[in-house]
């Protein structure tokens, strides 16, 4: 049986797919509060806790599937944020306002209620989910809280994450890498990429040929060093190594399989089982987990450092209790697609049991990334996984483009855009 946690730490306060009081490096205490703020549920209460693109997603398709149902979403930001095409902003292809959108969507045109607050703690045997206003009782209980820096395992990254954000959570470290980036004017960039799994594959090997194609149109004179725990890219490997011969070669250093293990921000220094780097500017990508609370609630085990789920119900050990995206082990890379289309495999199955019954024929994930190998091509991978329920037999589908395209890029946008539209609008 899962554990039920016994108190509230430091990094416990979920914000939404993130810790955000923990970011702060300030120690919070904070008290569980024993008022229930809504009547007790009905059976069909379905409690959201994220809103990324899994949560958002989920929230709305429950809603439409089951318009009688009463769904709650729990999230802390008033704006969502889209860490999909940030890289692209970091350049200036787009503009900041074009990966937001207000929550309060949902709730004009779906009928979905939106709750700002922040998640102390959930009682799974009770059901319970704890806010700092109080407490919320459900039927359906579907978490979606992104991922976490493992600051707990590798603390020297923290320091370094502080003034070389690894962005890849949505909102304020875009904004203040951005302004780094606007205020390079030369000499060593590092960029450091975790082992796998961490959120969004392609998406460093992007950032890096972003940045690479900035400093050359902008005429700075700098050098990449890209420190890779990874042995090579781990999808589109083809072209991402092709436009680094081809664009690239003698701006970068692509340093791979390497061990970081000391951040030196002092002397701007990363040492690594390969040799030391200085850099000026960089972006530090720390290794990722699961939020920790989800171990402190009894639903990660073992040290693991994502959630056990049924790979295509995405159940888990407790039964109506959920993990979809970033946070648990699945078939898909990590990503905001695939976090929407697992969305949608868990809102059907909590449809169909609202209704009674299970779902039957085929549940189908599909994970779809695009990739900008310099200001103004593209590349692309596709991924599909097939599950029959009643055989329980997957079969999966994989295509790469790994040419790079204008046309692929503008596809990309019109990818986003798509995306966008299917959660909010």
């Amino acid at each position: 049986m899962p554990r039920k946690s016994s108190g509230v730490s430091r990094r416990r306060v979920l914000a939404g797919g993130a810790l955000a009081l923990a970011l702060s490096g300030m120690n919070f205490v904070v008290s569980k509060n024993t008022s229930r703020l809504l009547g007790a549920p009905r059976g069909r209460r379905v409690v959201v806790v994220g809103g990324g693109y899994g949560g958002v997603t989920a929230a709305k398709y429950v809603k439409k599937e089951n318009p009688d149902a009463e769904v709650i979403l729990i999230e802390k930001n008033q704006l969502f944020v889209s860490c999909p095409l940030s890289n692209l902003y970091l350049v200036g292809l787009i503009n900041y306002g074009q990966l937001c959108f207000p929550y309060n969507r949902l709730h004009t045109k779906y009928g979905v209620k939106v709750i700002n607050d922040f998640v102390t703690d959930i009682d799974l045997p009770k059901r319970r989910v704890y806010l700092s206003s109080g407490y919320i009782e459900y039927d359906y209980l579907i978490l979606s809280p992104g991922i976490e820096y493992d600051f707990y395992e590798y603390p020297f990254y923290e320091e370094a994450s502080w003034f070389y954000p690894g962005a890849f959570r949505p909102g304020s470290e875009h904004l203040y890498l951005k302004r780094l980036l606007e205020e390079f004017e030369g000499e060593n960039v590092v960029f450091t990429v975790p082992k796998m799994p961490y959120r969004c594959p392609p998406a460093p090997y992007e950032r890096a040929a972003l940045m690479l194609s900035y400093i050359r149109e902008n005429g700075l004179k700098a050098h990449m060093y890209f420190i890779d725990a990874n042995e090579y890219p781990p999808v589109l490997r083809e072209g991402f190594m092709k436009a680094y011969n081809d664009f690239y070669r003698g701006m970068a250093t692509y340093i791979t399989g390497a061990t970081i293990k000391e951040i030196d921000i002092a002397s701007k220094t990363i040492k690594t089982d390969k040799g030391d780097v200085r850099f000026d500017f960089g972006s530090i990508i720390p290794p990722m987990r699961a939020p920790k609370f989800l171990e402190e609630i009894g639903l990660i085990y073992d040290d693991e450092k994502w959630v056990r789920v049924d790979p295509m119900t995405f159940e888990t050990k407790v039964r109506n209790v959920f993990v979809i995206g970033d946070s648990c082990e699945s078939y898909l890379p990590k990503s905001g697609y695939a976090a929407n289309s697992q969305a949608k495999v868990v809102a059907r199955i909590v449809a169909d049991r609202i209704r009674g019954k299970e779902p039957e024929g085929e549940l189908i994930q599909h994970g779809v990334c695009y990739a900008m190998v310099n200001l103004r091509s593209a590349i692309m991978v596709e991924v599909e996984y097939k599950y029959n329920v009643k055989t329980r037999k997957v079969k999966k589908i994989l295509r790469e483009d790994n040419t790079w395209k204008v046309s692929t890029a503008k596809r990309y946008h019109e990818w986003a855009r798509g995306l966008w539209r299917d959660m909010f609008f």
